[in-house]
């Protein structure tokens, strides 16, 4: 008989090791994903519900307001999230993170009625190293609805936005 261990290979780390997720002087770029439909590998599109879509945006306006984030840009996707923040205050942006995506599920289950997880379990990020980056970041994060036929214009979004002015 295998043993769990065996059965199950362990995660791979997406996060840099012995990296400081707690500086403010740095700018993260995150894609964080929907879940993915049980017994397959096809995401759904959750966001769609404005219900849902609204909270999100709540939710991350009211992470910016408590202080934890400085949140440059974002644009919430039929199916993911793409946000420009930085930490404040020393807070570790892993654990930022986890709070968001655990508040917005229970949300998610009793607004909307979602069952089961609404994130996937980990997210992507990038750090942008210099303003030209931070400025083609926002851009790219901006732009997602009008690449993905959603809308014509950047500005016909109504998930996305710039909140806080970009630093450098």
């Amino acid at each position: 008989m295998k043993k769990w261990k065996d059965l199950y290979k362990r995660r791979k780390i997406l996060r840099l090791k012995d990296f400081d997720y707690t500086d403010s002087r740095y700018v993260y770029f995150l894609t964080i994903c929907a879940g993915h439909k049980v017994g397959t590998d096809r995401r759904v599109c959750p966001f769609e519900d404005k219900r849902l879509a609204n909270q999100i945006i709540e939710s991350l306006i009211y992470r910016r307001k408590k202080a934890d984030i400085s949140l440059y840009c974002y644009c919430l996707m039929p199916d993911h999230l793409h946000i420009a923040v930085s930490p404040k205050d020393g807070k570790n942006l892993p654990t930022i993170i986890k709070e968001f995506k655990t508040y917005t599920t229970q949300t998610g289950w009793k607004y909307v009625g979602i069952k089961g997880k609404l994130w996937q379990r980990s997210y992507y990020d990038h750090i942008a190293r210099r303003q030209e980056d931070l400025v083609s970041i926002c851009r790219y994060i901006l732009a997602n609805p009008v690449r993905k036929g959603l809308v014509d214009d950047v500005e016909d979004w109504q998930y996305s936005g710039m909140i806080d002015p970009l630093p450098w």
